[in-house]
């Protein structure tokens, strides 16, 4: 087992673990953390297999306890003086521990056929809830439960599939903020060695929003809003695949992808129909992407530089219930990025280093003030950001395909709307098991406007039914700086399973949230005059065997 930075050197903390899915849930990664490399576990010897049952059977294991304080999530001052609206909104201190526990395991069946398993749980210290369940109603969140069967193994090519739940990402970049995920349903691998690999995502039912009112042997769990049954209607469905070359050139890797969805039912699936209140029939929504990525990677004595580059465009159509004035919402945007990284061996340290730049088309909006394009939609890729922004208020560069269709979001704490960002990470490693991460992340919206603000008057007599006044004075804060996200951590590895760390963030929130708004139009509701930092500190203990 070994969890440390692989070809993509300083870029990517990614756990080979025998499930990976466990390792993306757990660690602390560029997902949730300062930069690079947060916390390396170094390789971990192999036990000697002494019998045939043992060699079939490979698992692994990961405790992490953390505590983390932080204020001002929401950007305001703590408001005593005026309601008990404010006094909720502004009052978000917060200081808490848990505890998360996750295991993975492979079994080989046969010579050709695999069961994985990976499952976490998660608690949080005090009042004994550290055994309670999850949101979900269950104990233990599943990341992977799968049969992983070769059908096919000859000389140069093997054909495999995948049966279940299971991690599936497009690859070759640090961050993928066009698609990283768990997936319940079908994938194929056709392996043709030096010609590349095509990996296939052939059926993934996302996301379950009817019920099965006529089976006996399954019931939803207790609590989960439902609609009507929408003529069948109600499951969102992705499809779709990666050809990837990372032979055919020492150091350079290919890739071309493509994604469809298609949108049931429920949430923005539903619109014509209010989610089912005048009707039990979707939109018919649906999403698709398409786009190419590709890096190179040089190997010398004491350094290791990567580079990359990606693309993708995404189309589709969004409906809404026309006949009361507003527009169907088009998806029609594009998303870029680009990264340098280097790892150097100075002896008795290392330096690793990287800059990635990322551009999301945003929401386009009429001079009528009403929106008619989301611009870029992921399929549900990587969080923005470090501890703050990534790992607390959950901000996704652009909108994405989700559960409830399509979520966007530029106004709220948790933000999911069109994002240019611009990274810059430095960490140094010690002898001694020290390592010191420094990351910078600066955010600017991407979304635009044809309103004019001198007559919003007018505008708002206008809006149909629904749309308030506020929506459209939130527009003045479109394509303006969102802020700047600072992080640092010192993590100390003790020995070859455990491993200490310590990460502090802050956030300095930019001229996009002087733009003061009110809850109609967003839980970032900001300030004109009193706009307060965002902090956050953790420290915690991982141990992996």
């Amino acid at each position: 087992m070994k969890i440390n930075a692989g070809r993509a050197g300083a870029w990517m903390l990614l756990g080979a673990m025998v499930v990976p899915s466990t390792a993306l849930a757990q660690e602390l990664s560029p997902e949730d953390a300062v930069s690079t490399g947060q916390v390396q576990a170094p390789e971990i010897a192999p036990v000697e297999v002494e019998e045939e049952e043992d060699a079939r059977l490979e698992w692994n294991f990961r405790l992490t306890s953390e505590v983390h304080s932080s204020d001002n999530a929401g950007f305001r001052q703590l408001d005593e003086e005026n309601g008990n609206q404010e006094r909720i909104e502004t009052d978000d201190r917060h200081t808490f521990a848990y505890t998360s526990i996750a295991l993975g395991a492979n079994y080989r069946v046969l010579d050709d056929t695999r069961l994985n398993f990976s499952a976490s749980h998660s608690g949080l210290w005090g009042s004994d809830q550290i055994g309670g369940t999850n949101e979900y109603g269950g104990f233990f969140y599943v990341y992977d439960l799968n049969v992983d069967w070769t059908a096919v193994d000859v000389d140069g090519f093997e054909l495999s599939a995948k049966f279940g739940r299971q991690a599936h990402t497009i690859g070759g970049t640090p961050r993928d903020y066009f698609l990283r995920d768990n997936v319940d349903g079908l994938t194929l691998t056709l392996d043709m060695e030096e010609a590349g690999r095509v990996r296939i995502l052939a059926f993934d039912l996302y996301a379950s929003q009817g019920r099965p009112d006529t089976v006996s042997f399954l019931q939803w769990h207790s609590g989960r809003d439902l609609v009507y049954n929408m003529r069948g209607e109600t499951n969102t469905f992705r499809y779709g695949g990666v050809y990837e070359n990372t032979d055919l050139v020492e150091g350079l890797e290919a890739r071309a992808f493509g994604y469809f969805a298609s949108i049931g039912g429920a949430g923005t699936g539903a619109d014509r129909t209010h989610e089912g209140t005048l009707g039990n029939f979707s939109d018919n929504d649906f999403s698709w992407l398409a786009g190419a990525r590709a890096s190179y990677f040089l190997e010398l004595d004491a350094a290791r530089l990567g580079v990359y580059g990606e693309y993708a465009y995404s189309g589709g159509i969004d409906r809404k219930e026309v006949n009361i004035g507003v527009h169907d919402v088009a998806i029609d945007g594009q998303a870029f990025g680009a990264g340098l990284s280097g790892d150097m061996d100075l002896g008795p340290a290392g330096l690793s280093l990287a800059l990635q730049y990322f551009r999301a088309d945003g929401a386009q909006y009429g001079a009528d003030g009403l929106q008619y394009n989301h611009g870029f939609v992921s399929m549900g890729g990587s969080y923005a950001g470090g501890l703050n922004m990534g790992r607390y208020n959950g901000w996704r560069p652009s909108a994405y395909v989700s559960r409830d269709g399509i979520a966007h979001g530029e106004h709220d704490i948790r933000r999911e709307g069109g994002t240019q960002i611009l990274h810059a990470g430095l960490g140094a490693t010690l002898e001694q098991g020290l390592r010191l991460d420094l990351g910078a992340w600066m955010y600017q919206d991407t979304g635009s406007t044809n309103l004019d603000f001198d007559r919003l008057d007018a505008a708002g007599d206008r809006l149909p039914s629904g749309y308030s006044r506020d929506q459209l004075e939130a527009q003045q804060r479109l394509g303006k700086s969102l802020g700047t996200e600072l992080n640092a951590s010192l993590s100390y590895q003790a020995n070859d399973a455990l491993s200490l760390y310590g990460v502090g963030g802050i956030f300095l929130p930019g001229e996009f949230y002087e733009i003061e708004i009110t809850r109609n139009a967003g839980s970032a509701r900001g300030s004109v005059d009193n706009l307060q930092q965002f902090w956050a500190v953790s420290a915690g203990a991982t141990l992996v065997f």
